[in-house]
């Protein structure tokens, strides 16, 4: 089934499918989740972490106010949420939870091991009160939220939106950054929307074009990374029909 889901995204997308694709995704992925289970492997992962020179203003900023961190499922975003907290960012992340309990606790111990805090459940509430606080909150914005009313445009297809980066600045503005961990061991952060820019009058056509410059780096890192590009396992374009083989 994974294997048509994949088939389809490259076709909607329009990206030519890298030569051995499924094996260096799938060793990719075996990398990234054995630098979380492996004793030792993380930190000393991040021991050659190393943060970009044109990020380190935005990295500040991360530091020392109220921030929202979006990134996606792209390069291994577990080592980059550890490498902020090194980095001194009070980081607290959202996610959804694993189906089976054995999995959400063995991922949980995992996360706390490696000082990654994430919380799975009440979210928009835990998120509010960590970005008054004066915390960064970070998310992987989906594509696909079942039932969102906020749409986006990801490779000239329309998609539907996780609504709470929307409901959270609409609350607590604050200043709006993509972050992303390269394969080359990069920190990396864009801004996409400064403090002053969010809330008030015209707020619905600023979210707008806060979801456009988001898919804008996405597809960027997409074209020059395919094979860490991890989304490419879901669903993404459900709004244009049902996947081969994939439920409704």
């Amino acid at each position: 089934m994974r294997r048509r889901i994949i088939r389809r995204n490259f076709a909607l997308t329009g990206l030519p499918v890298p030569r051995y694709f499924r094996f260096k995704l799938g060793f990719n992925l075996a990398r990234a989740l054995f630098t979380l289970i492996l004793p030792g492997a993380l930190p000393r992962l991040l021991f050659h972490v190393r943060l970009h020179p044109r990020s380190r203003p935005a990295l500040d900023t991360l530091r020392g106010g109220r921030s929202l961190l979006l990134t996606a499922h792209i390069g291994n975003w577990e080592a980059q949420a550890a490498a902020w907290g090194r980095h001194g960012v009070p980081l607290l992340g959202a996610a959804r939870p694993l189906k089976g309990a054995a999995s959400r606790s063995f991922l949980a111990k995992l996360r706390a091991r490696h000082g990654i805090p994430v919380v799975t459940s009440a979210v928009p509430r835990a998120a509010l009160r960590h970005l008054r606080s004066g915390g960064c909150f970070g998310l992987l914005w989906d594509q696909h939220a079942p039932d969102a009313v906020r749409m986006g445009t990801f490779f000239g297809k329309p998609v539907s939106l996780n609504p709470l980066p929307g409901f959270l600045l609409a609350r607590v503005p604050a200043p709006v950054f993509f972050g992303v961990l390269l394969p080359d061991g990069t920190l990396r952060l864009v801004p996409l929307l400064a403090a002053r820019q969010i809330g008030g009058a015209g707020w619905e056509a600023r979210e707008e074009i806060l979801a456009r410059r988001y898919h804008r780096v996405l597809e960027t890192l997409i074209r020059r990374h395919p094979t860490h590009w991890h989304g490419v396992l879901h669903a993404r374009f459900k709004t244009l029909g049902a996947y081969p083989g994939h439920r409704n």
